[in-house]
C-alpha cells in the first residue's frame, strides 16, 4: 500500500488503514521512543501518543516529505513534549566534564544494542540533547527553542553526553573484551 493510500484512509478515520499504518511505521517509532524515555513502559506510552496524534492531525499532514518522516518527528515531538515537563536542563552537569570526546576507535567496537544501553545509562537532559543534536541532526539553535533552554545548555548538555559516553563505552569495550577472551 502506498503512503498516499495510508494518508487517504487515516483521514478517513478507516480503522484497518489506521492499524495498517501502525504496524508498518510502530517499530521505527519505537525505536525513536526508547532512545528518548528511561525505560520500555514509557516508551511504549510514547508510541500510543504519537500514533494517537497521527491518527487526529492526519488532515495536517502537507505533503512536504514523506508521510512516514511526518510520524517520526511527530515521535520526537511527542517525547521532547513528555520530558520537557519533567527535566531540569541547567542542573545535570557542571562546567568541569567538558573536556572529552567521542573517539571513533572507542565507540567501533560497540553494536547498536551496547550503544542504545549506553544512551540509557546517561542522565535524561544530556540523553535528549544527544539525540537531537547527533540522531535526528537537528542544530543547538533549534534544540534550545524546542526544549525551552539557552543554546549554551544545549551544548554543555552535549559536551556533557559526550564525556560520558566516552567513559561508558570504555567499560563496554573493556567487558566485551573479557567476554572474548573466555
Amino acid at each position: 500500500m502506498s503512503e498516499n493510500e495510508f494518508i487517504i484512509g487515516c483521514q478517513n478515520q478507516d480503522s484497518k488503514i489506521q492499524n495498517l499504518v501502525y504496524k508498518t511505521y510502530a517499530p521505527k517509532v519505537f525505536g525513536i521512543c526508547k532512545r528518548y524515555m528511561k525505560d520500555r513502559e514509557r516508551a511504549e506510552e510514547m508510541v500510543m501518543n504519537t500514533f494517537l496524534a497521527v491518527f487526529q492531525k492526519t488532515n495536517q499532514f502537507k505533503n512536504q516529505g514523506s508521510f512516514e518522516g511526518w510520524i517520526l518527528r511527530i515521535a520526537v515531538n511527542s517525547c521532547l513534549m513528555e520530558l520537557r515537563k519533567k527535566t531540569n536542563f541547567e542542573n545535570e552537569c557542571s562546567i568541569d566534564h567538558f573536556q572529552f570526546s567521542i573517539e571513533n576507535e572507542v565507540l567501533g567496537n560497540l553494536d547498536e544494542n551496547d550503544i542504545e544501553k549506553m544512551l540509557q545509562l546517561l542522565p535524561e537532559g544530556a540523553r535528549i540533547i544527544f539525540n537531537l543534536y547527533v540522531m535526528e541532526g537537528y542544530k543547538h539553535s533549534e534544540i534550545a527553542e524546542k526544549l525551552n533552554i539557552a543554546e549554551g545548555t544545549s551544548k554543555s548538555q552535549l559536551n556533557y553526553a559526550k564525556e560520558k559516553l566516552k567513559k561508558i563505552a570504555t567499560v563496554f569495550n573493556q567487558s566485551k573484551i573479557k567476554e572474548y577472551g573466555r
